[in-house]
């Protein structure tokens, strides 16, 4: 007897997965666990925030070392946001380096600024993850092309 299992995503995209096993109790557990996994197929569509985080980086071209990220948080109407907490990681385009954090600080209302080492040449790429007090949160990732050496 064959058992066939499917898990369908979200009508906004996501995957299918398909099974095909004999029935037995280790091929059931089997197929379980792949019924588990396949629910990270699913994509999880969280209410939009509705905030706009613009980016400015200095120097540029960025080199090797400390680099200036400059952030404008505004919300849906473009009103500046105020009050939020801004985390960055760096990581490099390839596989094996450490990443680099900091944390930007609110320099005028609406307006944060982290400084951040770069510590190898090459394509970066910054995540910033936004908290604001009343719960709302954006995630936003953005390219640093081209960090020549110092």
């Amino acid at each position: 007897m064959w058992l066939r299992a499917a898990s369908r995503a979200a009508a906004r995209g996501g995957c299918v997965v398909v099974l095909s096993l004999v029935l037995s109790k280790r091929n059931l557990l089997i197929a379980l666990v792949w019924l588990a996994l396949a629910q990270g197929c699913t994509q999880r569509n969280e209410p939009s925030s509705n905030l706009t985080l613009a980016y400015e980086v200095s120097p540029l071209p960025a080199r090797v070392g400390p680099t200036t990220i400059t952030l404008k948080l505004t919300d849906a109407s473009e009103k500046v946001v105020t009050g939020a907490r801004i985390t960055l990681e760096g990581n490099m385009s390839h596989p094996g380096m450490a990443p680099v954090f900091a944390d930007a600080r609110e320099t005028e209302p609406g307006r944060y600024q982290s400084v951040i080492e770069l510590s190898m040449a090459g394509d970066w790429y910054v995540l910033a993850r936004v908290s604001l007090p009343d719960g709302r949160k954006l995630d936003q990732q953005f390219e640093i092309k081209g960090v020549a050496a110092a």
